[in-house]
């Protein structure tokens, strides 16, 4: 909630006020409700509120946004604002047109029975727009794995194990910014229809480092679930010299899983025996033998001011196949 509420008080000039919530009536929801957020009691310009935090950056269409947002008013009796994670504006649109209440950080605030609607280009003008990882990991995928032109969602779901929906999304961001085209209307197909090299140069203003958090460990994990990233990637690709420190990346979802079962017993943020990198999206995805893709170590570093480090993308970039 350090987000939100430094948001609303950057909008609103206030302090938002937020304690914990009556876990009896969160425990009366369905559990991929309870699941899927977290809720706490909130006041805000003059009134009770609920705030929903999606807990996991996927979205759900905004017709489900609409039928659970209905159902949480219903349990808690009082009016529910979402905080969502990032979405793009034909998306925020749709939620619009549904009157569904939610703040999005830094992009807009829309709180119809309080006559508030605030968008990012009222607050942020020269705020960019992003990629959501899905739709990144297929554009990385299609530049360094194999062409995807002509596949079906649903052929794309499976590669790149994400869910139909989520591609769906992803396809639609991607057209939007016109980085590819979209052709049939039962099966729909993605078609890029500019060179690799174009492709990445249009895309690269949307792409961001796919590092999610960054921590230390001393636990030994599976090494065939993580990735050699960081400086140690960057040697194997380059002619930059390597470090004795063992930096791994690992997806997330993943990272998440191993410390609830134990097999990661604790971290630290700034000391361990190894730099462990949360992505957002699987590195298995993209990688290159036992390390990160070549163009996810771009993004990772493009805007460190290290001359050595420059001169080590310029030389992945160099590398590339386009």
């Amino acid at each position: 909630m350090k987000d939100t509420i430094n948001y609303v008080r950057e909008v609103f000039g206030f302090d938002l006020s937020v304690t914990a919530i009556n876990p009896i009536q969160v425990n009366a929801l369905p559990f991929y409700i309870v699941n899927g957020y977290s809720f706490m009691q909130g006041y805000f310009l003059g009134r009770n509120i609920v705030f929903a935090k999606k807990v996991s950056p996927e979205h759900f269409t905004p017709d489900q946004y609409r039928k659970q947002f209905e159902l949480l008013e219903r349990n808690f009796n009082q009016a529910v604002i979402f905080i969502l994670p990032d979405m793009e504006s034909f998306n925020r649109n749709r939620l619009v047109q549904k009157q569904i209440n939610f703040i999005i950080n830094q992009k807009q605030i829309f709180i119809p029975g309080f006559l508030v609607d605030l968008k990012e280009y009222a607050l942020k003008p020269d705020r960019k727009t992003y990629l959501q990882p899905a739709a990144q990991c297929l554009i990385l995928y299609h530049l360094q794995k194999q062409p995807l032109n002509h596949y079906t969602y649903k052929q794309l779901a499976i590669i790149l194990n994400y869910p139909y929906l989520t591609i769906t999304r992803a396809v639609d961001t991607i057209r939007a910014l016109e980085l590819c085209k979209v052709k049939g209307t039962k099966e729909k197909t993605i078609c890029f229809e500019i060179t690799k090299s174009k492709l990445w140069e249009k895309a690269l203003p949307s792409l961001r480092s796919p590092i999610q958090k960054k921590v230390f460990i001393d636990d030994e994990i599976n090494p065939n679930l993580l990735y050699k990233s960081n400086i140690n990637a960057l040697s194997y690709y380059t002619e930059l010299n390597d470090e004795p420190r063992l930096h791994f990346a690992i997806h997330q979802d993943l990272f998440r899983k191993l410390h609830s079962e134990g097999i990661i017993t604790s971290y630290s943020d700034y000391d361990g025996k190894y730099s462990i990198e949360s992505w957002k999206y699987a590195p298995a995805t993209l990688a290159n033998k036992e390390f990160v893709d070549p163009l996810s170590l771009y993004l990772e570093f493009k805007d460190n001011k290290d001359e050595r480090v420059q001169l080590a993308l310029k030389q992945i970039i160099e590398q590339q196949k386009w």
